[in-house]
């Protein structure tokens, strides 16, 4: 499904109908709307449909997997979604579902924005975002520099890290006979994406035991 590019609505604190806004007056205005997801692009605002609830199990249960990990060996902090990474006037800031920002690179966090790239970000597929995750944000991701790029796909129960190379092109990580393969990412993460997948049935119990495991 294509995304619908609205400009921003006459509503308190936004612009009237019609105008451009900058990134600045963005984060002021569109902290949220309700009912919908926005990001702004380059002046304009997209406002994508609020994701369903097994994309909601699916990042809750990446959320605590990577901050417990991230925490316990200091390596940096995981951001929901909702934040919007800015990297110019001239290129859209995304609100990846997950971002993680290693602790080398904590000054690009600001209060309400990321002030530069992501050193991994994470996007769950869902029926809304599948064309724009695997063609717009791909192609974005990859031209402003985004080390990884790891997608989770529940609706083909599969999921993909793709690696920037010195050719500045994303590289998929290779995947064995039995499906896909360990992937080590960045700060030393690593763990079977199949487990990613299913991680909505993860329990409490379940997440700590696979953050022993990525330690391994």
């Amino acid at each position: 499904m294509a995304t619908v590019v609205y400009p921003p609505q006459t509503q308190t604190n936004t612009p009237p109908t019609g105008e451009k806004i900058s990134f600045w007056d963005y984060v002021k205005a569109y902290n949220s709307v309700e009912g919908m997801r926005t990001e702004w692009a380059a002046g304009t605002v997209e406002r994508h449909m609020t994701n369903n609830v097994k994309h909601q199990d699916i990042l809750g249960f990446l959320f605590l997997l990577f901050r417990f990990f991230l925490d316990k060996k200091q390596l940096g902090k995981v951001v929901l979604a909702g934040v919007p990474m800015y990297v110019g006037d001239d290129k859209p800031a995304r609100e990846p579902d997950l971002m993680i920002v290693l602790e080398a690179h904590k000054e690009r966090l600001k209060a309400t924005y990321l002030d530069g790239i992501a050193d991994v970000v994470v996007e769950i597929v869902s029926p809304d975002s599948d064309e724009r995750d695997r063609g717009k944000k791909y192609v974005e991701y990859e031209q402003i520099g985004v080390p990884e790029y790891w997608l989770i796909d529940p609706i083909r129960s599969e999921a993909d890290v793709y690696v920037l190379g010195e050719d500045r092109h994303y590289h998929r990580a290779a995947r064995d006979a039995q499906g896909p393969a360990d992937l080590d990412g960045i700060g030393g993460i690593c763990t079977r994406s199949g487990a990613l997948v299913a991680g909505n049935t993860a329990s409490s119990a379940a997440t700590l035991a696979l953050v022993e495991q990525m330690q391994q």
